[in-house]
């Protein structure tokens, strides 16, 4: 019982249960509608998915027994997915599009603020598939998420205004011609969306590949929130030695998106 009150792990969520699945659910359901593969992910993955895939130090994630860990990133899982299924089909040229509702656990202290958890619940998406030359594919499914994001949050939610973030990572030479490229299309392709162009040293953010965007909406005090965040990763290419292979995720925090929107922030 002592355990149970003191423990941040433990505590329920500090939401309805019925509103926050049916929340939860239209999201996935969209994701699905949108070609995005809907996986009920198990609650544990591979000992080391977070931080060897990708950046994260061991100690913000939930280490189990029987070599796994508590899931902490669902992007994580599925480029590990992503990269079992296309090495088994033989890479093929059609992409792959991954979309999983997943409660995250999260080690690392959290603000102590209403609405705030060590456990919550977030979306994530995947699109893994093969260089086609002239940054096509990295053009075609950066717009495909952001597109989402926006359509969903503005035309369902009717959020506004909506701002997209995005975020060069130059290299070592300080040319980005990738970001290039894809700020031109998006600008061509999200006409009525607000994008502010920033830069970050590629050794400030080792996590993605070239470009990084962030999803922005008002909260109510008046201020901004980015409640998505999304890049190009090399795991898929990591994983399967392909240097080939291109991967695209993102991720947006629909606890808190729920919890902003039904005023339990």
């Amino acid at each position: 019982m002592k355990n149970y009150r003191n423990n941040r792990f433990v505590q329920p969520v500090a939401a309805d249960a019925v509103g926050l699945s049916r929340f939860l659910l239209d999201w996935l359901t969209s994701a699905a509608t949108a070609g995005f593969i809907p996986l009920e992910l198990a609650p544990v993955c591979p000992l080391g998915t977070c931080s060897i895939i990708a950046t994260a130090h061991q100690n913000k994630v939930v280490s189990a027994l029987r070599g796994t860990e508590v899931v902490a990133d669902a992007t994580n899982v599925l480029a590990l997915e992503s990269a079992v299924r296309r090495q088994r089909d033989g890479f093929p040229g059609e992409t792959l599009h991954f979309s999983a509702v997943h409660r995250h656990v999260r080690a690392q202290e959290v603000p102590d603020m209403p609405g705030y958890s060590p456990h919550f619940s977030v979306l994530g998406l995947t699109s893994a598939g093969r260089d086609i030359g002239s940054f096509d594919f990295e053009k075609e499914n950066l717009w495909r998420h952001i597109h989402f994001y926006q359509s969903f949050l503005g035309e369902k939610m009717r959020i506004s205004p909506i701002k997209l973030r995005l975020i060069s990572l130059d290299g070592k030479s300080g040319n980005n011609r990738m970001f290039d490229m894809m700020h031109g299309f998006l600008q061509e392709k999200l006409f009525d969306l607000d994008i502010e162009v920033t830069a970050a040293a590629r050794k400030e953010q080792a996590y993605y590949c070239g470009v990084q965007f962030k999803i922005v909406i008002p909260n109510h005090g008046g201020g901004e929130m980015e409640i998505a965040d999304g890049g190009f990763t090399d795991w898929t290419r990591q994983l399967t030695g392909n240097g080939k292979e291109r991967l695209l995720i993102s991720g947006i925090g629909l606890e808190l998106l729920y919890k902003m929107t039904n005023g339990l922030l």
